[in-house]
Parts: C-alpha cells; sequence; structure tokens
C-alpha cells in the first residue's frame, strides 16, 4: 500500500508543479543532501534557455511506476526521469527513441560501453550518472590487495571469516556474482556455460572463509562490519570511500581492481540514466536539457560538487588516490547487466544459485543445473 500512497504523491507534486509552459518536470533519485547542489548545476541551463526546471527527488521504483502509469493514460507531466540502469529494458517501452543527432556532439564523448547500455531498440537512455565496484581492503593488515583468484583465496585462508561479501537476497548480491561470472568468461545470463561453472567451483572453494554475517550483509552493513575491523576485504560501491574517510579511516582503508580470473577482470555497471518519456508534454526542450546533463561542463560540475562519476570520457576519476585509485582502475571493465525483460527473474536465480552454493554448501554443478531449469520455466 504504501508504494502506491507515494506514487500518488508523485502525481500531486508534478500536477502542482506543472503551472507554465516555461517550466520543464524531471523525476531524478536525489539524496536530500544533494538536492541543493544538483539545483545549481542545473541554473546554467535555465538562465541559457530561459526555461525552469522542476526537479522532483523520488526513488528509483517510483519514477518507474510514475513512468508507466503515465505511459498508460497516455499523457502526463514528467518531461524527463532517471532510472536505474538495471531496470532500462523494462521501461524502454514507456519512453521515447532519440535521435542521435539532437545529442551530438556530446554523444560522442561517452564510453562506448556505457551508451550501449542505454540502447534497447534503439537510443533510448544517456548515462546520467554511473558507478562501479572495485574491491575495498584493509591496507594496514594486508599491505596489498589480492590481485588475482589465486592471491584472494590465499587471503581468505590466512584471514578466514573476514572476508565479505553481500549475500543478502538482493540485487546487490547480483551485483557481487556477475563480476566473478564475466571475469571466468561465462555470459551473465546462462548459467549452463563453462565460465559459470568456473565461478561457483571458485565460490565453493571461498566459502569456508567468508564471514558468518555474509548470509545478510548489504551495502551499508559490509561496509560497517569493515570500519569495525571485523572485515579485512569485501566488494562495494564508491560511495564508502568517502565514509571510511569521514571515520579517519582514509589510508587504512583503500579500493583496489577486482581479482582477475581466468579471463581477466569485471564489475558491474551501476547509476542512474535519463529518458524522455513518450507522455512528455514538452519533448524538444526535454531533450535539450537531457543534452546539457550529459555535457562537459554539466557532468565536471556534478563530479565535483556530488562526487559523481561520468560516462564522458573527458570527466576523469583520479588514478592516483589511494580512495578511488581501484575505481579507476576498474573504469574500463564495467559491463551492464543482462538486458532483457525477465532480467528480476534472472538475478534472483543467481542470488539463489550462489547462496545455495556459498551457505547450504550445495554441489556447484548441481546448483547451477537447478537455476538454468527454473530459468527455463519461467520463461
Amino acid at each position: 500500500m504504501g508504494r502506491w500512497v507515494t506514487t500518488l504523491l508523485v502525481f500531486a507534486l508534478l500536477a502542482a508543479c506543472r503551472r507554465s509552459e516555461h517550466a520543464l518536470t524531471m523525476a531524478v533519485a536525489l539524496l536530500p543532501s544533494e538536492l541543493a547542489a544538483y539545483r545549481a548545476v542545473l541554473g546554467d541551463f535555465e538562465r541559457d534557455t530561459g526555461l525552469r526546471v522542476v526537479v522532483v527527488p523520488q526513488q528509483y521504483p517510483d519514477i518507474q511506476r510514475a513512468l508507466a502509469a503515465e505511459a498508460f493514460a497516455g499523457h502526463g507531466t514528467l518531461d524527463l526521469v532517471e532510472l536505474d540502469v538495471y531496470a532500462l529494458a523494462r521501461s524502454a517501452r514507456h519512453v521515447s527513441v532519440l535521435d542521435p543527432a539532437e545529442l551530438a556532439p556530446e554523444l560522442d564523448a561517452l564510453a562506448p560501453h556505457a551508451r550501449r547500455a542505454g540502447e534497447i531498440d534503439g537510443l533510448r537512455f544517456l548515462p546520467h550518472r554511473i558507478s562501479w565496484q572495485a574491491l575495498v581492503y584493509n591496507h594496514a593488515v594486508l599491505g596489498k590487495a589480492p590481485a588475482t583468484w589465486e592471491e584472494l583465496l590465499a587471503v581468505a585462508r590466512a584471514h578466514p571469516k573476514r572476508i565479505g561479501l553481500k549475500g543478502a537476497l538482493y540485487e546487490g548480491l547480483t551485483c557481487d556474482v556477475l563480476p566473478f561470472v564475466w571475469a571466468a568468461g561465462g555470459s551473465g545470463d546462462r548459467f549452463d556455460d563453462p565460465g559459470t561453472l568456473a565461478a561457483f567451483r571458485f565460490f565453493a572453494e571461498l566459502a569456508p572463509y567468508l564471514a558468518p554475517q555474509s548470509e545478510t550483509f548489504k551495502e551499508a552493513t559490509v561496509a560497517e562490519a569493515m570500519a569495525r575491523g571485523e572485515l579485512v576485504l569485501h566488494v562495494n560501491w564508491p560511495f564508502v570511500m568517502s565514509l571510511y574517510a569521514s571515520q579517519g579511516l582514509a589510508g587504512t582503508i583503500r579500493s583496489a581492481p577486482l581479482p582477475q580470473g581466468p579471463a581477466g577482470r569485471a564489475t558491474v555497471l551501476g547509476g542512474g540514466y535519463i529518458a524522455v518519456p513518450l507522455s512528455a508534454p514538452h519533448r524538444v526542450a526535454a531533450v535539450r536539457l537531457a543534452r546539457y546533463l550529459i555535457s562537459a561542463p554539466a557532468q565536471m560540475r556534478l563530479r565535483r560538487q556530488l562526487g559523481w562519476f561520468s560516462a564522458r570520457t573527458d570527466v576523469a576519476v583520479d588514478e592516483t588516490s589511494e580512495d578511488l585509485g581501484g575505481f579507476a582502475a576498474m573504469r574500463g571493465e564495467a559491463r551492464p547487466r543482462p538486458e532483457r525483460p525477465d532480467y528480476p527473474r534472472l538475478s534472483r536465480a543467481w542470488q539463489q544459485a550462489f547462496r545455495a552454493v556459498a551457505f547450504e554448501r550445495s554441489d556447484p554443478v548441481s546448483a547451477l543445473q537447478a537455476a538454468q531449469r527454473g530459468l527455463g520455466r519461467e520463461r
């Protein structure tokens, strides 16, 4: 019930905001602390165009529901929306196909892998901000981060029960699993290829050394356990580095590239993508706003003022930083999750297969066969 109340609140806000043909309405997943800085970035666009931008901060699921409702109605108030990258395939039919010529020259500056994630039956989504995971480790304890799967297993054996993975049954677990599958040569959307089996056999070897809390860890709780000294390493997003810096742990807790597997390194692409709804009342102006938001000046300000990573190749992450160096090293290894309408079912199957192997000590072959059979039945 709560989610529908929230969605109704979105509609109420949007209806209240739409008082002028010179105003654009955008729904963005912002924290309360981010709103003022984000509004300041929009100031240049407003001054240059004479248009006012009304920002409605909401969580991604609420934005997605509002977008679907407006598409169903055939009209609405949303001119631009931000959606979680992993939900793009489910929302593709509700947003407009964009003309690359309308977005030149900004489109050419986007990293190819980030641009491809927004191409679902045409260019529909643009990277507003992107993120990816890296290894987070205790430099004071380990001295250096493990660079390969073999070194990771050696660290785990030397520090049993102090290896963290986000093992709760949620999307964050998929984001920890897929990099290992890809690093072994797996496709990420099947459970019966050799790379996937290699990754799950590695998980079976690693399982005895995982922290007991891994079964319930999520982003925040695994980060907190690391801060308390209960873990020597885990996998997480860049936001944790500012958390550690605020706790006086900068330099002690550092980032590093994810360990290399048999087929290389990989990490999951995260972040928010912007799109113009099919029912956008001011489509031309909305495209203009989207082009501004992916421009170098806007992206540089978002990087500087909010710490967001950019998909533009000319907006860098500091490679020499002890805090973010590991993330910078993984930038070119970020991959989008499988783009398919049934992705939520696929993701849940990855989570269940991992938990079966890591926490229930199931045989990797049996767990993967069960996952593939289950996915086939659901499709």
